[in-house]
């Protein structure tokens, strides 16, 4: 038999490239496509430039954004640097890094594009689009999270999403809160407290550091796993007055942010218990919005209720209840108490076991935050959210048994900020003006009202996000082509939704070198 051989030529060697790049850049054109985050505007869920910092108290590591408007302050920057553990209260971690730690590059991250021409996006979608203030080149391409969709009006309040008709925006009381599903909840809390992380130096504290956000008669609360030898009843409160519930970010530190703190409620409480005895029976109270919302597990039933305030103990406004195994002698058990979007749930050992939702509307969830009842006049509610603040109180009650308590967490939810921004006979940053007072959608005067074709985005990182608040008008070729109307992101100009981050924040080979081709393995993720 003859053996005939094929010998590949020049030309077509150049043809299978050819054919290679036009199939490759056709998948990169209509299926997935590769990003980088630039900025921090959608921390921590993904990442911006940003110093990877390690606190010398508690050995907590975390992100700091950098600011790429102030970059020349960034060696001043580092003169007071907050550990995320202990909070703005305590700025005592001085100088972090001699020399400078290295700039980290920000999360590579797939897109899918073929997506949204066949589905319509979902709330609280990340999604790539085309700024409309300035849609040219890379740096017009934004992400953020996908907080309205067409024909919605939506309004801020006290930090959560509220969403009605447009077509009957005048209706107040039409709008209802908007919960996230619980897959991309347990993805945004963001952290506060967390008793595996101590501070090795206390008496250098300058705020009065007593131990631990958490105190209570009977409580060993100065090591990282919390003791009572007490059968109860026994108390633990947080401190409020040492570590008030904010939506400070640490991220945030080196950076220049746009508003100040704000109070919130929206909190999830986690721990691992470990009961001596059989039967014991435990409960936490949230004193907030002048109510007091109770969760509760007492042998084999799981409870979860509210109440007013300052209303009767017994009289309670609504109640979920459950039979569940109960705590075991001896024996760890995962428990979570999620206050968020106006709903109250118990997790034990991750499985949602009681739940209900609250579904006041904008202007009575204004008078319960504020706590000015007799006032039913929407904008003055919302002109004094800031001016009146009632910041929330926990207590977690126990009884029937000696327990430890091991990794005590306590971490917040997103808070999406209202507040005024640069009146309308000035100009903001990207020389367009903005229209009104208040920022779009954060205020009953300024009501994000969407067309058919129109959805509103919102950084994660609401103090520090240029997002669809404070846009303003969109580029004049955004107007000749596709739309004139401000703050919102036409359906034209959306990109695809964010997939997963493949590459994250790489470290550079060795300090001080300016090649970073290693990705953070343990931050490969899908992006919820």
């Amino acid at each position: 038999m003859s053996e005939h051989r094929h010998d590949t030529t020049v030309i077509e060697t150049i043809q299978s490239l050819v054919v290679a790049f036009v199939l490759a850049m056709t998948f990169r054109g209509f299926a997935v496509e590769g990003f980088v985050i630039p900025t921090g505007s959608m921390a921590p869920t993904l990442l911006g430039q940003h110093f990877l910092l390690q606190s010398s108290d508690t050995g907590a590591v975390f992100s700091a954004g950098v600011d790429m408007a102030h970059q020349d302050n960034r060696p001043t920057a580092f003169k007071s640097v907050w550990d995320p553990m202990l909070g703005p209260e305590f700025n005592n971690l001085g100088r972090l890094g001699e020399p400078m730690p290295t700039l980290r590059m920000g999360d590579r991250i797939l897109v899918l594009k073929c997506i949204y021409p066949f589905l319509m996006p979902k709330r609280w979608d990340v999604v790539v689009f085309k700024n409309p203030t300035d849609p040219n080149g890379d740096s017009g391409n934004y992400i953020k999270r996908l907080i309205g969709l067409p024909n919605d009006s939506i309004w801020l309040v006290d930090g959560d999403v509220f969403a009605g008709a447009a077509d009957n925006s005048d209706d107040l009381e039409a709008y209802v809160v908007q919960r996230k599903p619980e897959y991309i909840q347990r993805a945004v809390w963001q952290p506060v407290s967390n008793s595996d992380y101590l501070p090795r130096r206390p008496e250098t504290l300058s705020a009065g550091w007593d131990g631990a956000f958490w105190y209570g008669d009977a409580w060993e609360t100065e090591t990282r796993a919390f003791r009572t030898e007490s059968a109860g009843p026994t108390i633990l409160q947080w401190d409020s007055t040492l570590r008030p519930l904010t939506d400070w970010a640490p991220y945030n530190i080196l950076m220049q942010t746009r508003s100040t703190m704000q109070f919130t409620s929206d909190v999830r409480v986690a721990a691992t218990l470990v009961p001596d005895q059989d039967g014991m029976t435990t409960s936490l109270e949230l004193h907030a919005r002048s109510s007091i919302f109770e969760f509760r597990i007492d042998g084999d039933q799981a409870v979860v209720r509210y109440r007013p305030q300052d209303g009767a103990a017994d009289q309670w406004t609504q109640t979920d209840t459950a039979k569940i195994d109960a705590l075991p002698a001896g024996k760890p058990t995962n428990v979570e108490f999620w206050h968020v979007d106006q709903s109250i749930k118990l997790f034990v050992d991750g499985d949602c076991v009681a739940s209900l939702e609250y579904d006041w509307r904008p202007v009575e969830r204004l008078q319960h935050t504020t706590g000015l009842f007799d006032d039913d006049d929407a904008n003055n509610l919302a002109n004094n959210l800031s001016n009146t603040p009632i910041p929330a109180e926990i207590q977690w009650n126990f009884e029937g048994s000696p327990v430890t308590l091991h990794r005590v967490r306590v971490d917040r939810d997103l808070y999406y900020h209202q507040r005024p921004i640069i009146s309308s006979d000035q100009k903001p940053e990207n020389g367009r003006p903005f229209t009104g007072d208040w920022g779009f959608a954060t205020h009953p005067s300024h009501l994000g009202v969407l067309g058919p074709d129109h959805f509103f985005m919102l950084g994660d990182n609401s103090t520090s996000s240029l997002d669809g608040r404070y846009w303003g008008n969109p580029a004049p070729i955004v107007i000749k082509q596709i739309d004139d109307a401000p703050f919102v992101v036409h359906r034209k100009l959306l990109i695809g939704k964010a997939w997963m981050v493949y590459f994250p924040s790489p470290y550079p080979m060795s300090e001080g070198s300016s090649t970073r081709v290693i990705p953070d393995f343990g931050r490969l993720r899908f992006i919820r």
